[in-house]
């Protein structure tokens, strides 16, 4: 009767273990995907960040060419040429949005969720 007993009192253990190894790896999932997600967003908001500076950067660089060359071929022309600059780039970036954003992009979601883990055999070279 006691080997029945113990192997019941095994069983209960082992499920108790089970449980909280399934709720620990629950919790482990949980505190890796608020990681994934915080580098995410902070990674968007810095390329965000950073295009609306490049972005103002470009607009007074560009207006100040506008009003050097005014002198020369005056405002209505010098805009004209400064509009024109913006068209081009307009169109580089739709021609090459794909190589520009989209796969840049995919490829740090990618490795940002799929990183090979470290198991200490490897040497990280970066």
């Amino acid at each position: 009767m006691t080997n029945k007993s113990e192997s019941v009192n095994s069983f209960t253990q082992l499920f108790s273990e089970v449980k909280d190894y399934v709720k620990l790896q629950g919790e482990y999932v949980k505190i890796e995907l608020v990681e994934k997600m915080t580098k995410l967003i902070a990674t968007l908001l810095f390329i965000i960040i950073a295009l609306v500076l490049v972005m103002g950067l470009l607009f007074y660089l560009l207006f100040s060419l506008a009003y050097a060359l005014a002198p020369s071929l005056g405002f209505i022309a010098s805009f004209g040429i400064i509009s024109g600059i913006y068209l081009v780039l307009l169109a580089v970036l739709m021609l090459f949005r794909k190589q520009l954003i989209v796969n840049p992009l995919l490829r740090m979601i990618v490795n940002l969720f799929y990183e090979k883990p470290n198991d200490g055999n490897e040497t990280d070279n970066q």
